[in-house]
C-alpha cells in the first residue's frame, strides 16, 4: 500500500533562522526515496489550525522578538487544535527557538515572563544576573535508551544505526524539563538543554524538542526516519509498520566524523 504524509510547517515566515528549513527538505527527500507521498503545508499568522488535518508539525528557530510575536496568534487560532493533535500522538518537532517556544514560559533577561505555546511541559530562562552561560558549539549526544530501542524497529531490514545525534547549538536560553517529559539524549560533548543539566532535548508522547540546528535531520538521517515512521504508524494505526532501508553511506560517514572528533 502506498503511504502518504502531510507535514505542517508552523510560521515559516517568522521562525526561519539557522537553516532549519533544511529539516523539511530532508523529510521530503527521504519520503520520496522511500516511495512515500509527502506534502508540506505552511501555517502562519491569522490562519486557523484544524485538528486531524496533519501528521507532523515542524517549527524552527527565530529571534526572541519573532517568537513573542506569534504567541497570541497561536493561542487564539491554533492552540486548541494542535494540542488535541499532539495529545493524540501526532508528531511535533521543535528546533532551537521553536523548542523554547513549545514550552510553558520563557523568562526574559529583564525579568519579564512570556507565555509559551504550552505543547510540552518545559520552561526556559534567558541570561540574567542568575543565568549567564551562553551555550554555543558542536553538540554530540547519546540517544535515550527507550527512543533508541524504538528507533531500531522502524526499518523493515535490521540495520546498524548510530546511538548518537550530532548538531550545532547556539542559545542563551536555558531550558528545564517538567514532570512527564523525558530528555531526548545525554550530552557527550557540548551543553544541550542548559549549562549544567548534561542532557539535550525533550520528548513527550510524539512531541520532540532539540537545540540542534543548522540543521538537525541532514546530520542524523536515522532520527529523520524515526520521525517519519512514528508519523506513519500513528496515521495508519499500525505499530508494526516499517520503512525501507536507504544506503546513507555519506550521511553516516559525516555523522561519525563529528562523533570521533569530539569523543
Amino acid at each position: 500500500m502506498p503511504y502518504a504524509l502531510t507535514i505542517t510547517h508552523l510560521y515559516p515566515d517568522y521562525l526561519n533562522l539557522y537553516g532549519d528549513t533544511g529539516n523539511l527538505i530532508v523529510l521530503r527527500r527521504r519520503c520520496q526515496w522511500m516511495g512515500i507521498d509527502c506534502t508540506v503545508k505552511p501555517l502562519t499568522m491569522e490562519e486557523v489550525a484544524q485538528s486531524g488535518q496533519t501528521d507532523f508539525y515542524f517549527m524552527g528557530g527565530g529571534q526572541d522578538m519573532d517568537q513573542v510575536a506569534i504567541v497570541n496568534d497561536f493561542h487564539q487560532l491554533k492552540h486548541e487544535a494542535i494540542q488535541a493533535d499532539t495529545e493524540a500522538g501526532v508528531v511535533f518537532l521543535g528546533v532551537c527557538g521553536g523548542y523554547q517556544l513549545m514550552g510553558n514560559t520563557f523568562l526574559m533577561g529583564n525579568g519579564e515572563e512570556t507565555q509559551g505555546l504550552g505543547i510540552i511541559n518545559v520552561s526556559t530562562r534567558a541570561p540574567s544576573t542568575d543565568v549567564k552561560q551562553r551555550c554555543i558549539g558542536n553538540l554530540v549526544v547519546e540517544i535515550n535508551s527507550a527512543v533508541y530501542a524504538e528507533m531500531q524497529t522502524i526499518y523493515a531490514t535490521p540495520r546498524k544505526i548510530p546511538r548518537t545525534l550530532v548538531g550545532f547549538e547556539n542559545h542563551s536560553g536555558q531550558t528545564y524539563l517538567g514532570n512527564g517529559v523525558e530528555p531526548l539524549a545525554k550530552t557527550i560533548a557540548g551543553f544541550g538543554n542548559n549549562a549544567t543539566a548534561e542532557y539535550e532535548g525533550a520528548r513527550y508522547k510524539n512531541v520532540f524538542g532539540s537545540y540542534m540546528h543548522g540543521s538537525l535531520l541532514p546530520k542524523n538521517p536515522h532520527f529523520a526516519d524515526y520521525l517519519i515512521g512514528l508519523a506513519l504508524r500513528r496515521k495508519y494505526a499500525d505499530v508494526n509498520l516499517t520503512l525501507p532501508t536507504l544506503t546513507d553511506t555519506e550521511e553516516f560517514a559525516a555523522h561519525e566524523f563529528v562523533v570521533q572528533r569530539y569523543r
